[in-house]
């Protein structure tokens, strides 16, 4: 099977590749039709590669331990402080 660069390569050559992303390239590469082309290539394999990712393959909650170890420090504080001013104000030490 072919990589989403192949086919990226396969567009341009076969002239069926995406006329407004190359004009965008055209217009970035100042005239230059080489760069215009690898800017094509690459923004095209990055959008294919997008495409064919499985975003069940990915982590769905990728922020959740670290977020759930903060709030669990933060309450635990919070309780040591609350029951540091209770003790304190009620004599309990």
């Amino acid at each position: 099977m072919n990589g989403p660069h192949e086919q990226a390569e396969r567009e341009l050559e076969t002239k069926t590749f995406d006329e407004d992303l190359l004009e965008s390239c055209l217009r970035h590469a100042q005239g230059n039709e080489n760069l215009a082309r690898s800017y094509y290539l690459h923004r095209r394999t990055s959008e294919l590669e997008g495409a064919s990712e499985d975003p069940d393959r990915r982590e769905k909650w990728p922020m959740l331990a670290p977020l759930l170890i903060l709030y669990t420090l933060g309450t635990i504080g919070v309780l040591a402080l609350v029951f540091g001013f209770l003790a304190n104000r009620l004599g309990w030490w």
